[in-house]
């Protein structure tokens, strides 16, 4: 009888092991995911929240599960990353987060590569601006005396209508040419794969998405299984990477599909910048 009893309390502990293994694995609740940086080009802390790869989606009925998040966290300026709205879908998952926060705090917006897959880019730009969005393309905005912000459209090759490809390496110049070394400057540029053109700019930090966090993790072992653009085992999935003395944060994103996303539950981007000066 112990011995049957033993065994009964042995397989009921795997298996609750292995429920919560399956739960945490499969886990859809949004995370916070939060970064520091120091730098000596500014002397107040200035928090963003970086939003990426939404692809229309909703959380609660009317978005209201995403907008209470960033509500919560009350940043200096809200940055989307790319791939807000759903090539094949309706805008209103998209619609309803800029109704609730584009005239409350401070927006940027560039472009990723779902965005120009609908063929109506400019359409959709214009909406975004319609709620008080900055939409940059290839420009910067300063956000104050110390920071600025500069952004690129994606560099969707795909579809030569738009010269996307072509445009991504102008304005990317451009707007590294014209940053201004003593501000702290944002670049917002939807693919993070770009590390060579990073490396070598005068941005201070870059801020993607695209990659989706690899889609499927193993936690301290596999930080992605699969990435657009980068294939099998992406180097840049989702954290924060080093790019010589350029700083570059990935976002898994938010992104729910039909195919799972494992150990990868889809986040929301704080990045804290702070003064070296103490």
């Amino acid at each position: 009888m112990k011995k049957y009893t033993k065994k009964i309390t042995k397989a009921l502990i795997k298996s609750a092991i292995l429920a919560l293994v399956i739960i945490k694995a499969f886990d859809t609740d949004i995370k916070v995911r939060e970064y520091s940086i120091n730098t000596d080009k500014v002397k107040k802390r200035k928090k963003f929240v970086l939003i990426t790869d939404l692809h229309s989606g909703l959380y609660g009925s009317t978005q209201s599960e995403l907008i209470e998040r960033i509500n919560e966290i009350a940043p200096d300026a809200v940055l989307f990353g790319g791939d807000i709205v759903e090539s094949f879908e309706e805008d209103r998952g998209g619609r309803l987060l800029f109704e609730a926060i584009g005239r409350k705090y401070r927006c940027f917006y560039v472009t990723g590569n779902h965005e120009y897959r609908s063929r109506r880019v400019n359409e959709i730009k214009e909406m975004i601006r319609g709620y008080g969005v900055n939409v940059l393309e290839g420009n910067g905005i300063a956000l104050d005396d110390e920071i600025t912000v500069w952004g690129t459209d994606d560099p969707c090759c795909r579809f030569k209508e738009y010269g996307a490809y072509d445009n991504w390496y102008r304005q990317f110049f451009k707007c590294s040419s014209e940053a201004d070394k003593s501000k702290y400057n944002i670049l917002l540029s939807h693919r993070p794969e770009r590390t060579d053109d990073y490396e070598n700019s005068k941005f201070d930090l870059v801020l993607c998405g695209h990659a989706h966090g690899g889609q499927w993790r193993i936690p301290f072992l596999l930080n992605g299984l699969y990435a657009p653009n980068q294939g099998l085992f992406p180097k840049y999935a989702g954290g924060k990477y080093k790019l010589g003395s350029v700083d570059m944060i990935v976002s898994r994103g938010l992104k729910m599909s039909f195919l799972p996303r494992i150990f990868n539950p889809p986040e929301i981007v704080v990045v804290n910048i702070d003064s070296n000066i103490k």
